[in-house]
């Protein structure tokens, strides 16, 4: 007896001793966090892909975001027809203008779950199609109610790719490529606004105001194909994808209310949080919704200002914005010479220096704000030429386009990524919800304070803010030392996000 329970305790103790050998050697879950490329030349990395291939998918997506912007301002040109199509005031037509921009300014909610679970392209093939679906509707609409419902639509599904593009430059440049790509790139949201009455005006006074639309469409539509020829860029989801190739077990995903929980705070609860209690991102935000409102309260006051002045056509209205577009080219040029003699180098030290060192471009916009404001206000008068009213574009294209690209920029130096995602979600939100409010009083303050005091009122606003970038310049190391969106919860966190 004794004999066979030791035999059946030996056996039982050879089989647990083989199961947890088999156990143990189990492959362990690969962190997903510890995947990375095979070496700094993966031909896999998108940052390695060959160089057509990168600068085509930067043409493709600045065209998204292009067609994007330029859905907001092309319809302003028919506001004037359509009001009077369905009796109500301009200001209610205007309505359409201000709720697609609404729309856009929640592109990152939208946009952060579906690029952070499928990658970046599934948010250009979904989202830019459904908002074409609703720009037709704007332009069969039979009623205003119709009108005003379509745009609120048509820019929240537009919306998410002007979230994801800025992610798809930065898969796919080093940072010492990067400032061309960058310069173009953003280059293209700020040039639709521009474009959009340019085109529109001539293009009213031609054909109906639903024209607006199908022209909007014709710009949407030509670009699909070449979206589906583009690639997945977005690391975690390559990795991800190649490690299920390769064999790899993964850790099961976070519960779909954890994951839901985690966007909401990066996309909505933390934008909020550092708008209100972050002083840089609340400064520059703030800063930048200001200079971007004014751009918008702009298609509302040039068509007053050379239509009443100098009597122009609603088509030679539109092209006095190209001098805002020869502006911005200049402000880009401006900032990939710094980027270049600066900028790079400056990557390259052992130290780098502080983000303070890249405000030179926001002090030199910010110091063209005021001039270009107050060079419309006083030289749009009979006895002046309408061009030099017009050429007032410049400085305040070169403003808006510096000051973008220093926020940007800033923000990324300052916080680690899941921050500065944050930050620069609060920045979009702020930028687009100012920017809406701005032409429905436009004409109103115009008439009752005159060109030049209305003008001469945002050029007074613009010096109050000038001395933002220099502000920040000396005591930015400072507010940094003591935000409380460091580092030390950033691995963390993008641990979580990463195996949404």
């Amino acid at each position: 007896m004794s004999s066979g329970n030791s035999s059946d305790t030996e056996l039982g103790d050879l089989e647990t001793s083989d199961a947890y050998r088999e156990k143990s050697e189990l492959p362990k879950p690969t962190d997903v966090v510890d995947l990375d490329w095979d070496a700094p030349d993966d031909p896999e990395n998108p940052k390695n892909w060959p160089l057509w291939r990168r600068w085509y998918t930067t043409f493709v997506v600045a065209w998204m975001c292009l067609v994007v912007t330029f859905g907001s301002s092309i319809f302003v040109s028919g506001t004037l027809f359509m009001a009077v199509e369905f009796s109500v005031s301009r200001t209610v037509a205007l309505l359409g203008l201000s709720l697609y921009l609404i729309g856009l300014s929640f592109g990152p909610t939208i946009a952060a779950p579906i690029s952070e679970t499928v990658g970046r392209n599934p948010v250009y093939f979904i989202s830019l199609p459904i908002s074409m679906l609703f720009t037709a509707g704007v332009g069969k609409a039979q009623n205003i109610g119709t009108v005003l419902v379509c745009r609120l639509f048509c820019g929240l599904f537009a919306s998410p790719v002007l979230a994801v593009a800025g992610g798809t430059i930065q898969d796919l440049w080093y940072p010492e490529m990067i400032g061309a790509a960058m310069c173009g790139f953003c280059l293209a949201p700020f040039a639709g606004p521009v474009l959009g009455p340019v085109i529109g005006g001539y293009l009213i006074e031609k054909k109906t105001w639903q024209w607006t639309m199908w022209v909007l469409l014709m710009f949407s539509g030509g670009i699909l194909p070449l979206i589906a020829t583009l690639r997945e860029t977005y690391k975690p989801i390559l990795l991800k994808r190649r490690a299920k190739k390769r064999g790899l077990q993964l850790p099961p995903k976070l519960p779909t209310g954890q994951a839901l929980k985690l966007v909401v705070m990066v996309t909505l609860q933390r934008p909020f949080a550092m708008l209100f209690f972050e002083p840089i991102v609340l400064a520059l935000s703030v800063y930048m919704a200001f200079v971007f409102a004014v751009l918008f309260g702009f298609f509302e006051a040039f068509p007053f200002v050379f239509s009443t002045v100098y009597e122009f056509s609603t088509g030679q209205t539109g092209l006095t914005f190209l001098g805002i577009g020869v502006g911005l080219l200049i402000g880009s040029a401006i900032y990939m010479f710094l980027d270049r003699t600066r900028y790079v180098p400056a990557m390259r030290l052992p130290v780098p220096p502080p983000p303070e060192s890249r405000l030179l471009p926001a002090k030199i916009g910010a110091v063209a704000l005021p001039i270009s404001l107050f060079w419309l206000a006083w030289t749009s008068r009979k006895s002046v030429h309408w061009i030099v009213p017009v050429l007032a574009g410049v400085p305040f294209g070169m403003a808006l386009i510096l000051l973008f690209f220093t926020v940007a920029t800033y923000f990324t130096l300052c916080y680690p990524a899941m921050a500065t995602a944050s930050a620069l979600a609060a920045n979009n939100m702020l930028r687009y919800l100012m920017a809406a409010g701005f032409p429905l009083f436009t004409i109103q303050m115009y008439e009752k304070m005159g060109i030049d005091w209305a003008t001469s009122f945002y050029a007074f606003v613009a010096l109050a803010m000038l001395p933002v970038p220099w502000a920040l310049a000396r005591y930015g190391a400072r507010l940094r030392a003591g935000s409380r969106y460091g580092l030390k919860n950033e691995l963390a966190e993008l641990e979580v996000v990463q195996s949404i």
